[in-house]
């Protein structure tokens, strides 16, 4: 049996009782596996999340305001900045 399409949704904890939900279906390529398909949409999700975008806003503030910070607390936004990239996906939107 061959995987064709995906769909992938989770739900986000926001606190204050509010959540976030973000899905999207992805149609599998000549030889992609569904396992490299998943990966995909999983990435996808994260990528979009509001929790996502809190953490990467916080990560520049603190890479730009880094002498009000620890090092170790810097060290961690360029790395976490090093990990955001759309073009790593794979996937064109």
């Amino acid at each position: 049996m061959k995987t064709t399409k995906i769909y992938y949704k989770k739900l986000f904890n926001l606190g204050n009782y509010e959540n976030e939900e973000i899905g999207i279906e992805l149609e599998a390529e000549e030889n992609e596996t569904a396992l490299e398909l998943l990966d995909k949409a999983k990435l996808f999700v994260k990528v979009h999340s509001t929790i996502q975008h809190r953490e990467i806003k916080q990560a520049h503030k603190t890479i730009i305001n880094k002498d009000d910070y620890m090092n170790r607390d810097v060290e961690n936004a360029n790395h976490a900045l090093q990990g955001y990239d759309y073009d790593k996906s794979g996937i064109n939107f």
